[in-house]
């Protein structure tokens, strides 16, 4: 059972994708020292078949959906602080939560990415579209940065004049 498992596994990281520029890897806030100074580093030993796998997300917008929110929230996440709109809620679990955000710069790396069809099963309904995905290699730290997102200000059009409202 375990070895048809792993066959699945590797038989899905087989269609290679063009991601955006920017990409984004989360990691927990206590690996920021050994990131800034070693870049993302995937692991040597096999995991489910896989050596140096390091996903991401091929989207700047983050969710829910996003690993590892997609689990931690269910089992660790205190949601009795209520706020008047969802970005405000995100942004206050992955500080509560200590949460990183690493922007991956791809021009600067050589790395061939791969759609991440099991994640894409789990949490897109098996969609195609690169959401999820997957690189087989270290990624140095001269093409991460850390990011911080924020709130998209709301552009208010009146009598010929733009006003930019919201946060920035």
């Amino acid at each position: 059972m375990f070895l048809n498992l792993m066959k699945m596994n590797i038989e899905k990281y087989t269609l290679r994708v063009k991601t955006n520029r920017y990409i984004y890897h989360v990691s927990f806030a206590q690996h920021r020292e050994s990131i800034s100074k070693n870049g993302l580093l995937g692991r040597p030993s096999e995991l489910n078949g896989f050596k140096k796998a390091i996903f991401a997300h091929n989207s700047s917008i983050p969710n829910y959906k996003w690993y590892p929110f997609c689990f931690d929230e269910i089992f660790n996440w205190n949601f009795d602080v209520k706020f008047d709109n969802s970005f405000d809620d995100f942004a206050y679990q992955m500080n509560v939560n200590q949460f990183d955000f690493w922007q991956i710069d791809t021009h600067k790396i050589n790395n061939e990415w791969f759609l991440d069809e099991i994640g894409m099963n789990d949490f897109y309904e098996g969609s195609k579209y690169p959401f999820l995905v997957v690189t087989f290699g270290n990624i140095p730290p001269q093409a991460l940065r850390r990011f911080a997102f924020h709130e998209e200000p709301k552009i208010k059009i009146n009598k010929g004049v733009a006003h930019v409202v919201g946060k920035v």
